[in-house]
């Protein structure tokens, strides 16, 4: 049973993925890099220590899009309490952005070996048998404390893309 669960989860993401790569800029909110404040004046010790608190201190940094719902994830197939998934264009570029919390002092097998591997390598699988035939590889960073993972998948690779998974990726490592 929790091998086809597993399987429907990678299926999802792996689609879910795809599907948001070719969305039009009319479709999916955006954000605009001219619009971000300067990060001194947004503090992350402001904001409430839940994945809620986290995107609404990403959303004041103009990393999400204001008033923007997300799509719920099947967190616990990797172990987390909670999680979310974004589709946002920058700078006319697609990009998708999943959140998820841990919580690091009562974490499952399944969490265990995801922090484990995020840790060690940048990037986990879903399924632990990474000789799987649907297995797929995606490439996170946690927070300092443990608690948030992300996942930034930007549509390109320009030069722009690459500071800003940057960027978001160290505003979410800092939050605590």
């Amino acid at each position: 049973m929790k091998k086809i669960l597993l399987i429907v989860l990678a299926a999802v993401l792996t689609l879910g993925s795809a599907g948001c790569m070719g969305a039009g800029g009319n479709s999916v909110p955006g954000v605009s890099i001219n619009d971000a404040p300067d990060p001194e004046t947004v503090k992350a010790s402001s904001y409430d220590a839940s994945l809620k608190g986290l995107e609404a201190y990403l959303t004041d940094l103009c990393y999400l899009p204001k008033d923007m719902e997300p799509t719920e994830m099947m967190s616990n197939v990797i172990g987390a309490k909670e999680g979310h998934r974004f589709n946002i264009t920058v700078e006319r570029s697609a990009v998708t952005v999943e959140l998820y919390e841990y919580d690091p002092d009562s974490l499952n097998e399944e969490g265990k070996r995801v922090i484990a591997e995020v840790q060690k390598n940048g990037k986990f699988y879903v399924f632990e048998d990474k000789s799987l035939k649907n297995n797929q590889a995606f490439e996170a960073a946690l927070s300092n404390n443990g608690k948030y993972l992300v996942i930034y998948s930007p549509s390109n690779s320009d030069d722009t893309q690459v500071q800003r998974k940057k960027d978001f990726v160290q505003a979410v490592r800092t939050f605590a």
